[in-house]
């Protein structure tokens, strides 16, 4: 069967689509913000001890914050729809499943070698965060943090997940998560999503995040097509705006590299 060709231009507008009203989100959240808080401060006034008010008033500064803060806010820190993944729960679902298996049949066998490379992995992050809590940054914590992530990526290959999941720890996690997901996506190209690395250069949870982010798609440069490699090049060249990313040199450093090498 022929692969249909319109379909990688569908997913490329729709990444289009997103990115744009992403953008846009803030200041649609922001104008219904303070509507809510104008009906609520009109039903205050012109009611006696409405409750309507108390819940307009809160949902307006509630939406106005949010827009005013912006990326700065991670839903899944509400435990959003409850998309915010524990590292943990991964591990003990894959126990679980591994208990009510047949003892040595295969889904035991790749169970608990996904659970043993986690909890391994988990160990790993552990250690990520004790650099980044404990060295101030510079060249010799970058240098510690990169061969902590060539350890995660050694690690990861022992196991195979399925990459769908693999994108949503990505996507969904917590920032144990997300670094688990990033190492894996540099072991194994299988994994690699182009979209999940977009999102990552727009919204980083950490500078140093936003650089492996850039590594990644540094990596991924030869499987890019012409329209991945201009979206690419405008999510690049949009952070590289920013004051945050301006202000540090490895990211300067390799963005720059990244879009010389998109002009090749």
């Amino acid at each position: 069967m022929g692969r249909d060709p319109a379909a990688p231009s569908l997913r490329l507008r729709a990444i289009q689509m997103h990115h744009h009203w992403r953008h846009r989100l803030p200041w649609a959240l922001g104008a219904v913000g303070a509507a809510a808080l104008v009906a609520g401060v009109v039903v205050l006034f012109t009611t006696e001890h409405d409750p309507r008010s108390a819940f307009l008033l809160t949902l307006g500064v509630v939406l106005l914050i949010v827009a005013a803060l912006g990326k700065r806010i991670q839903l899944a820190g509400f435990e959003f729809l409850g998309a915010k993944v524990q590292v943990r729960e991964v591990v003990k679902r894959r126990l679980e499943f591994v208990e009510s298996a047949d003892r040595g049949s295969a889904a035991d066998e790749t169970l608990r070698g996904q659970a043993i490379v986690l909890q391994r992995l988990v160990g790993l992050y552990g250690l990520y965060e004790h650099i980044r809590r404990t060295q101030p940054p510079g060249p010799e914590r970058t240098k510690d943090l990169d061969d902590l992530g060539e350890r995660m990526q050694a690690v990861g290959l022992e196991a195979e997940f399925d990459p769908a999941e693999v994108i949503g720890w990505l996507r969904e996690g917590t920032d144990a998560l997300r670094v688990i997901a990033l190492n894996l996506m540099f072991a194994n190209p299988a994994y690699r999503d182009f979209v999940s690395v977009l999102e990552i250069i727009d919204a980083p949870h950490s500078l140093f995040e936003q650089y492996y982010g850039l590594r990644l798609a540094r990596r991924m440069l030869p499987e890019l097509d012409p329209l991945q490699r201009r979206l690419l090049r405008k999510e690049i060249s949009r952070a590289r705006e920013k004051r945050k990313l301006r202000r540090d040199a490895p990211l300067m450093s390799m963005s720059r590299q990244i879009l010389d090498l998109l002009d090749k």
